[in-house]
């Protein structure tokens, strides 16, 4: 997870962990019992809040602080298991608990739609599949499409899938995306689809930054076609096209 630069700063309480529960409470354990408040203040307006209950925060990072102090912590507020438990509610405001750089314990806050996060791609033998859940939204179930949409030009391709209650599975063809392939490059974004909504896909919850650089999938190529996913800057699963170079 991504964390911020600021000042050491002396002293403070310590936390043991922080988390954020289901209900956008923060929950933090003490190495010994403390029934002081908590204050959050909000790092660019400083505006502050004090208490445990985060319900109707502004976006933005907010930092916490205890018996007039920072509140420092050893714990880097990431859990996985944690953010997918809390991504099952159906929200559009995400809270996440971290560590700053200098150790003090802080809050990132921002809106968030429902998505499907990724949780396996396979590229092989000619098609795109893909597995997920959703997060931030309703459970669905039957039987759905797995859609690839051109940032330019061509018609949409699509292809089975289906949702059975959170879970996601589907798979697109490439050949469809390579024989409308125009120009030297093309990009499609991927979406999951049922009774026409089209839900992103995405991996966001776990602590990977940059994984358009990090994260590389297999390539496919039909004909002189190169055809890979990829993950985009904001962490969306994309696919690229680009026209090989023939070889004499």
């Amino acid at each position: 997870m991504e964390t911020r630069r600021e000042a050491a700063v002396p002293g403070g309480r310590r936390a043991v962990t922080s988390r954020v529960d289901d209900n956008d409470t923060l929950r933090v354990e003490w190495p010994q019992p403390d029934d002081a408040e908590i204050v959050l203040r909000h790092a660019e307006t400083g505006e502050e809040r004090p208490g445990a209950d985060l319900t109707g925060l502004r976006a933005g990072i907010w930092l916490a602080s205890h018996r007039g102090g920072p509140l420092m912590t050893d714990d880097p507020g990431f859990s996985l298991d944690g953010l997918l438990t809390y991504a099952e509610t159906p929200r559009d405001r995400e809270i996440r608990a971290f560590r700053t750089t200098a150790g003090i314990l802080a809050l990132t806050v921002r809106e968030v739609g429902p998505y499907v996060e990724v949780t396996g791609v396979v590229s092989d033998d000619g098609v795109i599949e893909v597995e997920g859940l959703v997060a931030y939204g309703e459970p669905y179930a039957g039987p759905a499409r797995l859609v690839a949409v051109a940032r330019k030009g061509p018609e949409p391709v699509s292809g089975p899938a289906a949702f059975s209650g959170r879970r996601f599975g589907g798979g697109v063809p490439i050949a469809p995306m390579a024989e409308a392939q125009a120009r030297k490059r093309a990009f499609w974004d991927l979406h999951a689809e049922i009774a026409g909504v089209r839900l992103p896909l995405a991996t966001r919850l776990d602590d990977v930054t940059d994984k358009k650089t990090k994260v590389r999938f297999p390539a496919q190529h039909v004909g002189r076609i190169r055809v890979r996913p990829y993950y985009t800057e904001t962490d969306s699963l994309a696919v690229a096209l680009s026209v090989e170079e023939e070889t004499s």
